[in-house]
Order: structure tokens, then C-alpha cells, then sequence
């Protein structure tokens, strides 16, 4: 009797836990993607923002500054728009502005938090699929007539492979969210910038 077996193989004896894994990564990078799609499409350095604003401001030309916001579009553009609308309204735009910037952020920063959650419990269902492995490793020679290596061998192949994916998916959940983050603590912080210089132009 041969005791080759395929991934395939070892994926089918890791059972649900495996599976889970699979799902989870399927997660982490649909996250991904849509998250970088977004960020692409809703951030803009604000070099790029203030040059297409600064004209318009720097003569207190509002009414065609905000249609350079609504024409603009992204974060640093709509928390402009949100002070321009406050001086209008005359009421505070700088904590307009803050509050807009962290609307904005909030935006940015959804479905984040899972990638945290999948980082953190994946080694876990790793780990628990690694204990199921051998378990059955350990039944399988159990119920064997015959010892030897190769009657648990496919158990503690299904067990290591649940180790190594919950590992695999953990890194990757985890990189990818350290990336975001980073990414947001800049926008914040050139959101600040943007606030300062606003206000700056406003005051004048």
C-alpha cells in the first residue's frame, strides 16, 4: 500500500480549520485590494491639493474654491470644503475642519480593525489545527496494524501544513495592516498641515 499523498490530500485531512484559513486569507486580500482602491482613489498628496486650491484661496475667491473641492474630491480637498463651509456659515473653521479630517479618517480606516482580528487569531487556528492533526495522527497509528512513520505520516503533514498556513496568513494580515497604518498617520498628519495653512490663509 503507498503512502504518497498530494496537497490536496493534505488540505481534505486538515478538515475545517484549514479551511478557515483559506477563507481568512481570501479576506486579507479582498481587504486589500478594496482598501488600496479606495486609498488610490480618496487621497492626494497635498502638495497636489494646495496647487489647486492656493489661487483661489490666496484671492478669498470661496465660491470657487469649494467647486475646486466638489471638482477635487478627496479627503485633504473635502476637509478644505469644510472649513471654506464654516467661514460662510461664520462659525469655527479650523474645528470644522478637525472634525472633518477625522470623518474622513474614520472613512480610510474601515474594515482595518479585521485585519487586526485575522492577524492576531489566526496562529491560533493554526495551532488548533496542528493539535487536530496529530490527534488523528496519533488515532490513525492507534488503529494501525502495522508501526511506523509512515502510518501517522500523513497527520503530522496536515498538522505542520495548519502551523505554517496560520502562520503564513497571520504575517500577511499583519504587514498589510502595519502598511495601512502607517499610510493613515501620514494622511492625518498632512491633514493637520492643510488645517494650519487654511486657517493661516482664512485669517489674513
Amino acid at each position: 500500500m503507498s503512502h504518497d499523498f498530494s496537497l490536496i490530500q493534505v488540505l481534505m485531512k486538515g478538515g475545517w480549520t484549514i479551511l478557515l484559513l483559506i477563507a481568512m486569507s481570501i479576506l486579507v486580500f479582498a481587504i486589500f485590494y478594496e482598501r488600496w482602491k479606495f486609498f488610490k482613489a480618496h487621497f492626494q498628496k497635498r502638495e497636489g491639493v494646495m496647487a489647486g486650491l492656493g489661487p483661489f484661496l490666496a484671492r478669498k475667491n470661496f465660491q470657487e474654491c469649494l467647486e475646486a473641492c466638489d471638482r477635487n474630491g478627496t479627503l485633504l480637498a473635502k476637509v478644505v470644503q469644510a472649513g471654506l463651509r464654516a467661514k460662510g456659515e461664520k462659525t469655527d473653521p479650523a474645528q470644522a475642519m478637525e472634525r472633518e479630517s477625522k470623518i474622513q479618517l474614520l472613512r480610510l480606516e474601515k474594515h482595518l480593525p479585521l485585519l487586526a482580528t485575522i492577524g492576531s487569531t489566526a496562529p491560533f487556528v493554526g495551532l488548533f489545527g496542528t493539535v487536530l492533526g496529530i490527534i488523528q495522527a496519533f488515532q490513525d497509528l492507534a488503529l494501525a496494524n502495522a508501526g511506523g512513520a509512515a502510518v501517522v505520516s500523513k497527520g503530522i503533514a496536515s498538522a505542520l501544513f495548519a502551523t505554517a498556513s496560520g502562520l503564513f496568513v497571520a504575517i500577511t494580515a499583519v504587514f498589510i495592516y502595519n502598511w495601512f497604518q502607517a499610510r493613515l498617520n501620514e494622511i492625518a498628519q498632512e491633514a493637520e498641515i492643510v488645517i494650519s495653512e487654511v486657517v493661516e490663509s482664512l485669517e489674513k
